[in-house]
């Protein structure tokens, strides 16, 4: 994290200290997550960077030890459904822009989705409106411009897929 991302020099963020009174609440059964669940947040820096934070507790032979915060940097994956819900897009407009951004034409999306071309370009407008964009391109550069390019900027290697781990 940068510098700026701090509040001050000798406070915590407020996400670590609510992945922190998580791990509480499971310890203690007041939670009722996924069994053995790791509690996590995932939350953008002030320096625009997407992070996750996990806790656990730290344990040395059979004696509780304190809690561990982990810091890493948010995948794709889960900075996706961040993104749909940002612009307020449905569940079937999300997966149509992860479809368009991979590059599928709308009868490809079509047959994909086993919907109709009619109702792909339906969607698609009311993706434009929402993203305020108008067009394909305009929407896959406003995606690359906010998630990938500061990303490309830090020097950050992507896979052979393109993908950032």
């Amino acid at each position: 994290m940068a510098k700026s991302d701090w509040p001050s020099a000798l406070e915590l963020p407020g996400a670590v200290y609510a992945v922190a009174a998580r791990q509480l609440a499971l310890e203690r059964g007041d939670d009722h997550g996924t069994p053995n669940s790791m509690p996590r947040i995932r939350l953008r820096s002030a320096s625009g960077r997407w992070l996750v934070l996990h806790a656990s507790r730290l344990r040395a032979a059979g004696n509780e030890g304190p809690i561990a915060i982990i810091f890493e940097e948010a995948r794709p994956a889960e900075i996706a459904p961040l993104i749909v819900d940002a612009y307020g897009l449905t569940r079937r407009e999300g997966e149509i822009t992860q479809l368009v951004l991979r590059g599928l034409s709308t009868a490809e999306v079509s047959g994909e989705l086993y919907i109709t071309p009619n109702t792909v370009r339906d969607h698609f407008k009311s993706i434009f409106d929402k993203v305020g964009v108008r067009s394909r391109r305009e929407l896959a550069g406003r995606i690359f411009a906010q998630h990938y390019q500061p990303r490309m900027a830090r020097g950050q290697k992507s896979d052979a897929d393109g993908r950032y781990a």
